[in-house]
């Protein structure tokens, strides 16, 4: 499986900008999401991107309020 991933498209991102810090903020403030969630939502809206997820749970509420792409998986 780790080397069907390096075959893909996924940029490891090593720090936090300056935009996805206060994207993550507020959408930590505004949904019931860890603060992880909140930066991986951050980094999907800010580099206009695809999430991809399973999590329905947490998620189904951002995807209908915010201009989040979301991929889900299951």
């Amino acid at each position: 499986m780790l080397e069907e991933i390096k075959k893909s498209p996924v940029e490891i991102i090593h720090e936090i900008s300056d935009p996805v810090f206060k994207t993550a903020g507020r959408i930590k403030t505004s949904y019931r999401v860890s603060l992880a969630d909140a930066i991986a939502l951050a980094e999907a809206a800010v580099r206009m991107g695809t999430l991809v997820t399973s999590d329905h749970h947490e998620f189904d509420i951002v995807e209908q309020n915010e201009p989040i792409g979301f991929f889900w998986i299951r």
